[in-house]
């Protein structure tokens, strides 16, 4: 497996001083907006990209989201799943397995999807909902130009709130600079259960 890591450009080596970097590969991207577009920017992005562009994560910060969200894009005719953690685990076992193989390219998800989704397809993120926190920032990030994928991928995240603003600067600089984010080698939240 050593010679996935030959192209040091590409690919970021997980040691503990790269587990709270970004990947200098992955493009950030902020939109700052109001709340009610934030559906049509998301349709507009869905609608543009070709399926060949590889799979696409849209994260929301809870679950009632994520449901609302899929059944907008059923009504578009947007093909996609849902994962969220008020299902059951076979299910999420399932909707996992489908995304992975390639069935549907399209996965709307919590931040139950940030950790342990490992896919060389996803090469678009989008923060639907702004993370609460910049760990799980980063742990959406990292599902997007993973080892095996063939593009350098995407984040896309929408800003709607003066309190994101903040952690978007801390992003931009952590990301500007190539240094770890801030704050985070001290901090160790225990994963989000249910939602």
């Amino acid at each position: 497996a050593l010679e996935k890591f030959t192209d040091v450009g590409r690919f970021v080596t997980v040691s503990t001083q790269n587990l709270h970097r970004l990947p200098p590969h992955v493009q950030q991207k902020f939109v700052r907006l109001k709340g009610r577009d934030k559906l049509p920017e998301l349709l507009q992005l869905l609608k543009e990209r070709p399926p060949s562009d590889g799979a696409v994560l849209i994260f929301c910060n809870s679950a009632s989201t994520v449901n609302w969200l899929g059944y907008i894009l059923d009504d578009h005719k947007i093909k996609h799943l849902r994962l969220q953690g008020q299902m059951s685990a076979a299910a999420r076992a399932g909707i996992f397995a489908s995304f992975q193989k390639g069935d549907v390219s399209v996965l709307v998800c919590t931040d139950l999807a940030s950790r342990g989704l490992d896919t060389s397809s996803v090469q678009l993120v989008v923060n639907y909902d702004f993370p609460d926190t910049l760990q799980d920032y980063l742990h959406r990030a990292g599902r997007v130009g993973r080892v095996g994928s063939k593009a350098p991928g995407a984040v896309v995240s929408f800003v709607t709130h003066r309190w994101d603003v903040d952690l978007v600067r801390k992003i931009e600089t952590a990301a500007r600079k190539r240094t770890g984010l801030p704050g985070m080698d001290s901090l160790n939240k225990p994963s989000p259960t249910g939602d």
